[in-house]
């Protein structure tokens, strides 16, 4: 695991834009003898239409490149290395160095063994992919569906017609959460150098296996994991002098499957999973599908549409803003010399008045180049939570003593009504039974800024104000890729 923290962001904006220009420069033929080499430089530039709630940037300017090189050892062994590199010009924490893969593949006749860092793909959704388990997913490249690199020992074989995949992996890589000065936040920071842990009986040691096999026209897969999961619940760090939200990761059991089914000319895509052993027992399940509509008017066009939904049980607040909703998307392929293709798409919560709609054109020029223009766009008909509802009740929490019982109560009734995860709830009932006879936690904070914290984290722990947190946050962003 490579990981480059934000402590290091000056020497990596120093070293960024260098390293950027030499991979660009750096010929194919230096490791021609030991093997292939290959990669992609990217500038990218992203704009935000309005000034965050927090934050008033709205340009943000990086650059990346992505080294990939493969060898061959002999006719049954090869190495495998991707390294990324990601230099932002405003938020350091997504300054990143992660090697994505660092592999020694071993093939025989009946199977293959790998050991090192790695990537596993599983699950077959296009938009909800919760049957995908194994690789921390890089947040810091969203709209891009990338991965942080995992350490596993993974061996996969054939038993008769059936792929067995079994994996051991070590340690968890946290997830990436924007930073001071970062876009698509929540109004309380999560903090990205604190994180607990239960790493169960195994500690660091985590395992995964898959069955994929065919059944009649069906592609079914079947797998479980069991190990820290890569979407953590938040508590709040109840320090009003540097308030700020704790990603928790808990050791669990999640059992999944998937199915891919042809019938006709639509794809029918589906995942279903299982969880035990975190905050909350719950099940998902998303799926839809999707059809190809070829040279539609006459032209040259070709028009993939998917349509999927979720439902998700779990009621408490997590990393996810998918929990009750429908997507549809369209993929226009133009077939034209520029290999041009165009996805408009928006997913629609069927619980609250909310939406989301992203944009992604893709075109390549000669043999090197390539342009996205990609943006996401937030829509909230939902009623945001007024402070002046809360705020006496709150100001008196932080400025009384004794503190009056009445507002002990409403304030525990205003959490006890969001999804606050019930370990935070019972260590907020007991911080609000020391408040009522000794209010000397917020000695060194102003009154205004201590209730602005706690209104901050009744709406982070309301569902229905999701895209409200967000909304301010719709961006375009440019990327031109050089590949070599």
């Amino acid at each position: 695991m490579v990981i480059l923290k934000s402590r290091y962001a000056s020497t990596l904006k120093k070293i960024g834009l260098p390293l950027v220009c030499l991979a660009a420069q750096w010929p194919a033929t230096l490791l021609a003898e030991e093997g292939e080499f290959s990669g992609w430089v990217n500038l990218e530039s992203r704009y935000y239409f309005q000034t965050g709630e927090t934050v008033a940037t709205q340009y943000y300017p990086s650059a990346a490149v992505q080294l990939d090189y493969i060898r061959p050892l002999n006719e049954n062994n090869e190495f495998k290395a991707s390294i990324h590199l990601r230099a932002d010009g405003v938020d350091d924490e997504r300054n990143l160095l992660d090697a994505r893969e660092l592999l020694w593949l071993h093939y025989a006749d009946n199977y293959e063994f790998r050991l090192g860092v790695g990537q596993v793909a599983w699950g077959v959704n296009e938009v909800f992919k919760i049957a995908d388990p194994v690789n921390q997913k890089d947040r810091a490249e969203l709209p891009y569906q990338r991965k942080l690199g995992q350490p596993l020992a993974g061996l996969s074989f054939y038993w008769g017609d059936s792929l067995i995949e079994l994996y051991g992996l070590y340690d968890h890589r946290p997830a990436w959460f924007p930073g001071e000065e970062g876009r698509l936040k929540f109004p309380l920071m999560v903090d990205p150098d604190e994180q607990i842990y239960d790493r169960g009986k195994t500690g660091k040691l985590d395992l995964a296996a898959r069955w994929k096999f065919q059944w009649g026209n069906a592609d079914i897969s079947l797998s479980h994991f069991y190990g820290v999961t890569r979407d953590p619940y938040f508590i709040f760090n109840l320090d009003f002098e540097d308030p700020a939200l704790i990603a928790v990761y808990d050791k669990v059991n999640q059992s999944s499957a998937t199915m891919v089914y042809p019938w006709g000319d639509l794809l029918f895509k589906g995942e279903f999973t299982y969880q035990t052993g975190g905050i909350e027992q719950f099940e998902a399940v998303a799926g839809g599908f999707e059809f190809t509509t070829g040279g539609v008017f006459d032209s040259n066009i070709d028009i993939t549409w998917y349509v999927e939904a979720i439902w998700d049980s779990r009621d408490q607040l997590y990393a996810n803003l998918f929990d009750h909703d429908i997507a549809f998307a369209a993929r226009l392929a133009f077939n034209d010399a520029r290999d041009s293709n165009l996805i408009l798409g928006a997913v629609v919560d069927y619980e609250y008045d909310e939406a989301m709609g992203y944009l992604l054109w893709i075109n390549t020029f000669g043999q090197r180049w390539t342009l996205n223009i990609s943006g996401q766009f937030f829509y909230a008909n939902e009623p945001r939570l007024n402070p002046e509802d809360f705020e006496d009740d709150l100001v008196s929490l932080v400025t009384e003593n004794p503190v009056p019982s009445e507002v002990i109560a409403n304030v525990a009734g205003f959490f006890a009504e969001r999804t606050l995860p019930k370990p935070q709830y019972d260590q907020f009932l007991e911080q609000l039974e020391i408040i009522q006879n000794d209010s000397s936690l917020f000695d060194n904070v102003p009154a205004d800024t201590s209730a602005q914290s706690l209104f901050d984290l009744l709406r982070v722990s309301d569902n229905s104000q999701k895209m409200n947190l967000i909304e301010r946050d719709a961006y375009l962003q440019l990327d031109l890729f050089y590949h070599f």
